[in-house]
């Protein structure tokens, strides 16, 4: 269990849920989960509104002043800042180029080399709940760009064409991850029970062409 607490007017991220956006807390009530002290919360969140969370059950991260924007959220992020470029600026052609990494480019908590293959194996499996749908599409777009509308943007042709990009970028990953995790084969059947449908396909297929 976290023991960190939080209060009326915390603004909170959800580590797993980058494209819900960043949250302010509208309610904390002290409960006791098997014999331990938690917090239920209510936490309002901009693009998916109020949602009853779990204190050290919900991987909530605590939003101070200052603090290093993340996909999702509220503050500057690298596609608002490099769309700030003007296209008469020298810069211009560099801050497309960046633009597009923002899109494609994959989380770091699925890249992170200090991370366990548990623990990075496992957010690469959540990654499988976005698709091309179009609200699997939309919520992608907002996590990837933390823009709050990624259409005031970008078209839904430059989003397909984006995504299609990072998803394979995603299964390349999930199949190296695979490799890593091959003598741990229990792992990966626990980590599929708590993952998206769609992950379980990915795995399948990229473990029958190995």
């Amino acid at each position: 269990m976290s023991s960190e607490r939080f209060e009326f007017g915390d603004r909170v991220r959800h580590a797993e849920r980058p494209e819900w956006g960043t949250g302010s807390v509208v309610r904390a009530e002290d409960v006791t989960i098997k014999g331990q002290p938690s917090q239920r919360l209510s936490v309002r969140f901009p693009n998916i509104g109020v949602k009853t969370l779990v204190s050290g059950h919900a991987p909530l991260k605590r939003v101070t002043e200052g603090a290093p924007s993340e996909p999702g959220g509220e503050e500057a992020t690298p596609v608002a800042d490099w769309d700030k470029v003007g296209q008469a600026d020298w810069l211009a052609g560099v801050a497309q180029r960046k633009i597009e990494e923002a899109m494609i480019s994959l989380p770091a908590e699925a890249r992170d080399p200090f991370a366990t293959v548990a623990r990075r194996l496992a957010f690469a499996l959540g990654l499988y709940r976005f698709d091309r749908s179009g609200r699997g599409l939309s919520e992608w777009a907002v996590a990837q760009s933390g823009l709050a509308d990624p259409l005031t943007r970008f078209n839904r042709h430059e989003l397909e064409r984006f995504f299609d990009r990072w998803a394979f970028e995603r299964d390349a990953h999930l199949a190296r991850l695979l490799q890593e995790a091959t003598l741990e084969p229990r792992l990966i059947e626990k980590l599929l029970a708590q993952a998206p449908p769609e992950a379980e396909k990915a795995v399948r297929r990229l473990m029958a062409v190995r």
